[in-house]
């Protein structure tokens, strides 16, 4: 058997799947927007940099429509791709798995370099190690797939669980509680200290000082290894099992499929949404109470099932024909995904770091919003005019290059 795997042609490309690429950038943004500008700390602990009423108003908005609603609609488009991988493999008889690896192995590389040289809140390093568990589930059953996605989907709520009735419990114990309310107190001052200390290095640091407290601030998030970031893996599944439906590839045959995940998770996704938005403002990952089991709870709920809805209005809009020149539009951005989320980081980083315009902590939630619909657009316009010239992105070329050990055609 050859492992010669060729990849695929752009007029095999399914367009849907490049316009929720191209939508799910701009909610990545909005997310990412605030974490760029403040400390990742101040979402660990009961801390914020803008508590009026506009901005509280503006982060709502974001935990309700945007938080872990488009990392996970990417997830289900990464496991869409994997099937594609499998088909072509089946199609020609060539192993894919040596392939996949390499591309997991080079997306790992690029995401490693956006964490040391551009921002901590990268996703790509989460998407290559869980998609190397993701070749494991190749040739499960369908059934099985949505069994494993939903138990995987339920582990943050079930950890988050766990932890806070083992705080609680501790707490009622006269031995235990003085410790460990002396623990909590001590890694409150910690935060606080880390906050100032990284509000002071991004402002006017070196590039160097940058890069060590962000990787300060990297492991700190490394505990949504276990709070968000399974939700990766379950969402591969989902997309693997929507992949295996064909339900992205004829539209038309499927209406009927996205009217009803529209009916069945709207209701969820307010209720589940409500509840992060809730409890999200007063979490604590310090103090370990029960908000934080009512974030899981809504990110579980509420994340998986917004991102349905939005799949679902926007496959009716992309068959219906609907805003036609803005979703031709976005569809080309999403198919620079990964140029255009890498290039959102330079941007952002330059306006707010020290070796930029070193505006860091000074531009405000709403603020925040507005420049990152404005960058956006820049992006539409500029992947619009770029690949009226060019096949790929230039990231997109360089990782396919990689993957493939061949210098891949750049020029239409």
């Amino acid at each position: 058997m050859t492992t010669n795997y060729q990849p695929l042609q752009l007029n095999q490309r399914v367009e849907i799947l490049d316009l929720l690429r191209g939508f799910a950038l701009l909610g990545i943004f909005m997310v990412n927007m605030p974490l760029m500008n403040a400390p990742f700390v101040t979402e660990m602990g009961k801390f914020s940099l803008w508590t009026d009423p506009s901005n509280e108003t503006a982060s709502w908005i974001i935990r309700f429509f945007f938080t872990g609603k488009f990392y996970t609609l990417f997830s289900m488009l990464f496991g869409i791709g994997f099937y594609f991988f499998l088909r072509k493999a089946d199609e020609t008889g060539n192993s894919v798995v040596p392939v996949f690896r390499r591309r997991l192995g080079w997306l790992l590389a690029i995401g490693v370099l956006h964490v040391v040289l551009l921002w901590y809140g990268d996703i790509l390093v989460f998407y290559a190690l869980y998609g190397f568990l993701l070749i494991l589930f190749r040739k499960k059953s369908t059934k099985s797939l949505i069994i494993w996605a939903i138990f995987i989907m339920l582990l943050p709520v079930l950890f988050a669980l766990l932890l806070v009735l083992f705080f609680q419990f501790a707490l009622s114990v006269p031995e235990m509680a003085d410790e460990i309310t002396a623990s909590f107190a001590q890694g409150a001052s910690r935060l606080e200290n880390l906050i100032e200390q990284t509000m002071i290095v991004y402002s006017s640091g070196s590039f160097f000082d940058i890069v060590k407290i962000r990787l300060v601030e990297y492991q700190n998030q490394l505990g949504g290894l276990f709070f968000f970031y399974p939700n990766v893996l379950a969402m591969f599944l989902v997309g693997l099992v929507l992949a295996r439906k064909k339900v992205f590839e004829n539209l038309e045959a499927n209406k009927g499929f996205f009217k009803k995940l529209l009916l069945f998770s709207l209701v969820p996704a307010i209720a589940g949404n409500w509840i992060l938005a809730r409890f999200s403002a007063s979490a604590s990952y310090v103090m370990f109470e029960w908000d934080i089991f009512w974030v899981q709870v809504g990110m579980a709920v509420g994340g998986p099932a917004l991102t349905f809805v939005y799949i679902s209005i926007i496959a009716h809009c992309y068959y219906k024909g609907y805003f036609k020149t803005i979703t031709n539009a976005i569809a080309k951005t999403g198919r620079m995904a990964l140029t255009n989320y890498l290039m959102q980081s330079v941007i952002a980083t330059t306006i707010f770091f020290s070796y930029g315009l070193g505006l860091y902590g000074q531009v405000n939630i709403w603020q925040g919003m507005i420049l990152a619909v404005a960058i956006y657009i820049i992006q539409v316009i500029w992947s619009h005019y770029w690949l009226k010239y060019y096949r790929f992105g230039p990231m997109e070329w360089l990782w396919r290059t990689l993957t493939y050990g061949k210098k891949q055609k750049m020029k239409l």
